[in-house]
């Protein structure tokens, strides 16, 4: 009786780790986010005070993650990708910041963006959706992160 139950465990998990699985494909359009930037690119950034800040992007990566059955993974695998930053004047992070962080669960629709400066954040829930395009003029994107509670070093835009 154990043996089996053990072949039929091993069967089980034989079957669900063999099988292959659908991935979904970020566009051309939604790559743009993630293709704007490669590792050793310097941004500098200018206040409305007139001061200077340096950012440095150490990685940036699209990939598929690694498979996860039923606990995480539906029937797609999640395209993804990141950018990470280190800013000159933040001294405590030994492999950097997102910059950016995309993900795409489900072909179509879905796709995530998060970009996050210096504390200062914004998430688009769905890229597909023309609605984030309030943000657009011209070919520049404007994103208020403005809160009460933000301190003197959160950058109110990022644009």
């Amino acid at each position: 009786m154990k043996t089996i139950m053990l072949l039929g465990s091993f069967l089980l998990t034989y079957s669900i780790g063999c099988r292959q699985v659908a991935k979904s494909k970020f566009s051309e359009e939604e790559l743009k986010w993630l293709n704007a930037y490669n590792a050793g690119d310097t941004l500098i950034f200018r206040s409305d005070t007139g001061e200077f800040d340096t950012s440095f992007i150490v990685d940036k990566k699209i990939y598929y993650p690694e498979f996860i059955p039923i606990e995480v993974h539906d029937k797609y695998l999640p395209h993804t990708g990141f950018v990470t930053y280190k800013n000159a004047a933040v001294k405590n992070v030994s492999k950097g910041e997102k910059l950016i962080y995309m993900v795409k669960n489900f072909p179509n629709k879905d796709s995530r963006l998060f970009i996050d400066y210096l504390n200062s954040g914004i998430i688009i829930s769905d890229l597909t959706k023309k609605d984030f395009e309030k943000y657009k003029n011209g070919k520049i994107f404007t994103f208020n992160t403005y809160h009460p509670k933000a301190g003197p070093d959160e950058p109110k835009e990022i644009i």
